[in-house]
């Protein structure tokens, strides 16, 4: 969290937790490291064959961990935890984070209970939500969840499952699918939903504004989302200083971002912070 002269406090997520650039994804350090900069991170939770939830993003260990080729393009969900935890989920991002484990999201709870300020997004992968909400009432963070997801209807049933919890819609797409998607949301009243994300891809040919969404469509869903209580976060994923300072002069003041130190040292270059 930011905070300028402009009436402005500018929020953040860590997309995957650290980003997929600063810290490896996922992982306790990760959090830690985005809790330390002020930010919120995200964990991806998915189910391993034997209940157990866990964090992250792939459907497979191939990717972040060290795992073995026997074991390392198997899906998650036909192993079982055991199987599971004795890989390094650190050192193939750099070796000072070796002994990094792919984290319970019980463990991530445990760093979060009794520190009210630490905030975490669930993004929803593969999992069922009657076992996360127990787990999340377990544990009595349930204001500190902001859960994620691409359908409504799972958003909807996450805070029906877990009392206090916050959700959020994320779109992605094409601009026409993300547009046809964020007006159908708006229809339903953003019924379930405290915030939608909606994703900058880059347009190959963009002139002066980097981003396919334009920033007619963003003005027009921030007056829409800010209406009805509704937070619009955007996640650039890519972006120069110029293309925050452009964000921020939008009025937008919810983020994700994969580089959270490049993302707040363009925030803080905002002639507006001033």
């Amino acid at each position: 969290m930011l905070e300028t002269n402009r009436d402005l406090v500018v929020y953040w997520q860590a997309h995957r937790g650290g980003g997929e650039y600063e810290a490896p994804d996922n992982t306790l350090a990760a959090n830690r490291y985005t809790w330390k900069l002020g930010g919120i991170p995200e964990a991806d939770v998915r189910s391993t064959r034997d209940g157990v939830i866990i964090c992250l993003h792939d459907a497979t260990l191939a990717r972040t961990t060290n795992a073995p080729d026997e074991i390392k393009d198997t899906p998650i969900s036909e192993l079982d935890y055991e199987q599971i935890k004795q890989w390094d989920a650190g050192v193939k991002f750099d070796p000072a984070y070796a002994g990094e484990h792919i984290p319970l999201l019980e463990e991530v709870f445990q760093e979060m209970q009794g520190k009210p300020e630490r905030q975490i997004y669930l993004d929803l992968k593969e999992l069922d939500l009657l076992a996360l909400g127990q787990l999340i009432d377990r544990y009595g963070v349930n204001e500190q969840i902001i859960f994620t997801h691409k359908i409504q209807d799972n958003c909807i049933r996450m805070k029906q499952i877990a009392r206090g919890v916050r959700s959020m819609l994320w779109i992605g797409g094409t601009a026409e699918q993300i547009e046809g998607k964020f007006d159908a949301a708006l229809n339903s009243g953003f019924e379930g939903l405290d915030q939608v994300q909606i994703h900058l891809n880059d347009d190959p040919e963009a002139g002066e504004w980097p981003y396919q969404i334009q920033p007619h469509f963003l003005k027009r869903a921030l007056a829409e989302c800010g209406q009805r209580g509704v937070d619009l976060e955007v996640l650039p994923f890519h972006f120069n200083d110029e293309a925050i300072h452009g964000l921020l002069e939008l009025g937008i003041r919810w983020y994700a971002t994969d580089e959270p130190a490049r993302f707040l040292a363009a925030v803080n270059s905002w002639p507006g912070k001033a």
